[in-house]
């Protein structure tokens, strides 16, 4: 194959998969610097995809993406913004839930990284795209980038509720389960359930589950503990766990709600090294397991994910309509009426009680 048939191959799915979604198509200078070839090549590559329709000339004499290309067949344009949370398994269940609706019906989705709140991308990505899902940073949003998000159509945010804000919020567990799931403890005759939260960011979901964990205690008169640490789950879990166990932080209590999939595994291990055995001597639970507490060793209880397909359809109904805020009729906090709950292998009642749940 000719050169400039190969890169005109190369540049068209750099198009098709949003490379220059937000900078647009480059100089031909810079794209032969980039692509190790002489400008002559370049422009013949280029001229291939203008006669392809790809790409058009503009009065300057530079070539810019054809609008009906860069949004494909609906001319609807979908960003992901995250924060480098790369081994977040919830952020990998979004993009793959995002990436499987908009797949199927052949809509533009790209997602990017955001380092802080005043990153120079954010607004390019507010200003270019059609909906713009976000998962937040752990960081307070700044009032200026507040406005600036509060001004956006189709905005949607994820793992959330920014709906006090006048925002199109999605919870997949909102804040009732976690009384659901103390509940359902209490059902299995457990009455002194501690609170185990060890995160290396703050999270407001994540507090949140600290307050209806600490509400629902006074009128149950759980006196157990609340178990907090500002650490890394993954990597120090175990080990601060190790050393909190020997000095006691469990005695007494019979069951521990963890905050996130990542303590309550952690946990487990931390109560394996000191002797305890999660499936008899103590109960453990949480709300999400991110895609792996189902799978642990032992599983641990949780709520199993909701159907995402089914709460993304009518969000996009609303983004494609325009995505003006007030047009969304229903609750700006999107999420499911009931979940499903996974027994795990670390639920069980105490020791010494016959008590099941019926």
């Amino acid at each position: 194959m000719l050169k400039f048939k190969r890169i005109a191959e190369t540049l068209l799915e750099q198009i098709e998969k949003g490379d220059f979604s937000l900078s647009g198509l480059p100089s031909e200078r810079i794209l032969a610097e980039g692509l190790t070839a002489n400008r002559l090549t370049v422009q013949k590559a280029l001229a291939l995809l203008a006669d392809k329709g790809v790409i058009h000339k503009l009065k300057n004499g530079r070539y810019a993406i054809s609008p009906k290309r860069a949004g494909k067949k609906q001319n609807l344009r979908i960003a992901f913004l995250v924060p480098p949370a790369f081994t977040s398994g919830n952020i990998r269940m979004w993009y793959e839930e995002l990436l499987a609706y908009t797949d199927k019906r052949d809509i533009f989705f790209r997602p990017f990284l955001f380092v802080h709140w005043n990153d120079a991308s954010i607004s390019d990505i507010l200003s270019t795209f059609d909906g713009v899902f976000i998962v937040p940073a752990a960081e307070e949003i700044p009032p200026d980038t507040l406005r600036k998000l509060q001004s956006t159509n189709g905005l949607v945010m994820l793992n959330t509720d920014m709906s006090h804000a006048h925002i199109l919020s999605v919870a997949l567990f909102p804040r009732i389960f976690v009384r659901q799931a103390l509940d359902r403890l209490a059902q299995l005759s457990h009455k002194s359930i501690a609170c185990l939260h060890i995160q290396s960011d703050v999270s407001d979901v994540l507090m949140d589950r600290i307050d209806q964990w600490k509400s629902w205690s006074v009128p149950n008169k759980n006196k157990a503990p609340l178990i907090k640490a500002d650490i890394d789950a993954s990597d120090e879990g175990d080990i601060f766990l190790d050393s909190q166990i020997k000095a006691g932080c469990l005695k007494g209590a019979t069951a521990v709600f963890c905050t996130t999939i990542h303590a309550a595994i952690a946990l487990i291990r931390a109560c394996k090294n000191n002797g305890i055995d999660p499936e008899k001597d103590i109960a453990i639970c949480t709300i999400d397991d991110e895609g792996i507490g189902m799978h642990s060793t032992p599983s641990v209880s949780c709520f199993r994910t909701p159907d995402v397909q089914k709460i993304l359809q009518p969000i996009f109904n609303w983004i494609k309509a325009g995505g003006n805020v007030r047009d969304w009729k229903e609750s700006l906090l999107v999420g499911p009426s009931s979940l499903e709950i996974y027994e795990g292998e670390t639920s069980h009642s105490p020791l010494g009680t016959e008590k099941q749940a019926e």
